[in-house]
């Protein structure tokens, strides 16, 4: 497996989302509430692999 597709946070994300669409399936949500929940996991995923990119970047000399 990819490095990038084994980290702990893109594990996470792909089993939330997978959450929400078994919710989803089930009638637990709405199509809109999916959407808005899809979008605010990748949105913190993203965040997340640009704070830890800045985090782990060598100090310039």
């Amino acid at each position: 497996m990819d490095a990038r597709f084994a980290s702990r946070k893109f594990i996470l994300t792909c089993v939330l989302i997978f959450m929400a669409a078994t919710a989803f399936g089930f009638g637990q949500i709405t199509s809109d509430q999916l959407l808005e929940y899809t979008k605010w996991l990748l949105g913190l995923y993203m965040a997340g692999n640009v704070g830890d990119t800045f985090v782990s970047k060598e100090p310039r000399q």
